[in-house]
């Protein structure tokens, strides 16, 4: 994969978004547990309604706009008949349309929404206020597409996190001073205000380098709503497709089960801030490698970020399935042990695809988003069935294994749909490698830990000795195989500047070696 088009260097640009995404984590889970503090458990339920509310109709009237913003203006930066500056204001004009749309119907139905969320109409004013909160997110997420669609990946990072811990936080101080809960909403508004100032000023500054260039070709509407709506109703899908196996455990087993069941999906969600960095950063890439007929750049970009991908997830996913039991035990409490085993297989299966995430960028920088209906109806009925099936026998584990069965379905159809567009590569000879090294280090932590359970029960001081030694393991024998080429080598290398001599020392230590 050449660098010639790149605007900034591919490692920082990952540390800046691997920065955005954890503090975006930490400061929403720290969000919670300080929430907790403040208000008592029935409040916090509503607070969890207030954020299930916004993400589900954000879901729906984004309209996918986020992600094309992303690939239309990355698939336009060396384009001689558009102009990416023009996109963006032909998408955002779409996007704001729409965020008002979904403003004024959430506003004008709060009351029903009150009953079916809150079965009472008391709440409707809440509501109403979410309504503008639903308004910011979906103009926010549209201004960060963008800009992650000019590959400006270190600004959209920062921004990022000062926006989230505005968010977060500032929701957090009004409702300490207050103790309302109307405070949060007033939190969030401000927060997602700030936001977009940010980023209108940042954009701004964009377009005056020169992408604002007169250009006889206009991206027609249709072309975009034919990219887009596909990931709507795709997201809409998966959305059901991951909370299926929750409901028929609520619905099948009991609310107390679910709570149990609950903190391995909490968990296996944490991790995806290893994920997202990299699906951030591939998609305009690929889409501007498909705006510069480079399709052959796509398919090798797809191997070697996979392998790298799976390098970081994999013993990641490995070493908390080892440790299951502990990390549930300190994490939770005693009580939540039990979901040990649902905790195991939501690391171990969906980690075994999670290339995925490389086939979905790849895909969407081709405009082939229809394909992405195929896998969510898939992964839909899997989901379904396999949980009706399994839970009355096995409980959580059939849950999990339900859940899991989303990530099978969706790799194998998306990878088939891949290979016919001539979109996959993978190396095999290296994810063999990582897995071989993964499964030592699983074994090792896994029975060291057990023999600590014998010999001093739970002690918080063998958690971190323990994961210290499965970084070690993993290291060990991952440097002994050899995972990477010395073309691929040489490709990390270059990611970062020369001048960064410790980070260029680190990397190498922990891949090049």
């Amino acid at each position: 994969m050449e660098l010639s088009a790149e605007k900034e260097y591919v490692g920082i640009s990952a540390l800046y978004q691997f920065l955005g995404n954890g503090v975006q984590m930490i400061s929403g889970s720290l969000f919670y547990i300080l929430a907790a503090h403040i208000f008592p458990p029935s409040d916090l339920g509503i607070i969890a309604l207030f954020i299930a509310i916004v993400g589900l109709f954000s879901i729906v009237f984004t309209l996918g706009l986020n992600t094309a913003i992303t690939h239309f203006i990355s698939s336009n930066l060396n384009s001689k008949v558009y102009s990416p500056g023009r996109v963006l204001f032909q998408i955002l004009s779409i996007g704001t349309l729409v965020a008002f749309s979904g403003l004024i119907i959430v506003y004008l139905i709060s009351g029903y929404i009150s009953i079916i969320f809150f079965h009472t109409p008391s709440d409707t004013y809440y509501i109403k206020l979410l309504s503008i909160v639903l308004f910011g997110n979906i103009i926010f997420s549209i201004l960060n597409g963008a800009i992650i669609g000019f590959e400006r990946f270190r600004a959209s990072a920062l921004i990022s996190v000062m926006i989230w811990l505005i968010y977060y936080f500032g929701a957090l101080i009004l409702a300490f001073v207050t103790h309302s809960l109307i405070t949060i909403i007033y939190g969030w508004i401000i927060g997602l205000a700030i936001g977009f100032i940010i980023d209108i000023i940042y954009l701004l500054g964009i377009l005056a380098s020169g992408y604002m260039r007169k250009t006889h070709g206009v991206v027609g509407s249709r072309t975009i709503f034919n990219y887009a709506l596909p990931i709507l109703l795709s997201s809409i899908l998966g959305y059901g497709a991951s909370y299926t196996d929750r409901f028929v455990v609520s619905y099948l087993m009991s609310t107390y089960y679910l709570g149990i069941y609950n903190f391995p999906l909490l968990i296996f969600s944490g991790i995806s801030f290893i994920v997202t960095p990299f699906n951030n950063i591939t998609l305009p890439k690929f889409s501007e490698f498909f705006g510069n007929d480079q399709r052959n750049f796509i398919r090798s970009s797809v191997r070697s970020s996979s392998l790298l991908l799976s390098y970081f997830y994999i013993p990641v996913a490995m070493g908390i399935a080892s440790l299951a039991p502990v990390i549930l035990y300190y994490i939770a409490g005693p009580v939540y042990v039990t979901g040990q085993f649902a905790l195991i297989i939501v690391m171990l299966i969906p980690t075994l695809f999670v290339s995925q995430n490389m086939l979905v960028q790849a895909i969407s920088s081709v405009r082939k988003t229809s394909f992405f209906l195929y896998s969510s109806i898939g992964s839909l009925i899997s989901n379904i069935v396999l949980s009706f099936i399994l839970i009355p026998f096995i409980g959580l584990i059939g849950a999990a294994l339900g859940f899991s069965s989303v990530y099978f379905v969706t790799f194998i159809i998306l990878y088939s749909l891949a290979k016919r567009e001539n979109l996959v590569s993978f190396d095999i000879a290296g994810f063999s490698k990582i897995w071989f090294s993964a499964i030592i280090m699983f074994a090792v932590v896994f029975t060291l830990m057990h023999i600590s359970l014998i010999e001093i029960g739970y002690s918080i001081i063998t958690l971190p000795i323990l994961i210290v030694i499965g970084a070690l393991v993993f290291l060990f024998i991952s440097s002994r195989l050899k995972i990477f080429s010395e073309e691929e080598k040489q490709y990390i290398s270059s990611m970062f500047p020369d001048r960064m001599v410790t980070i260029k020392k680190l990397i190498k230590f922990l891949i090049l070696r």
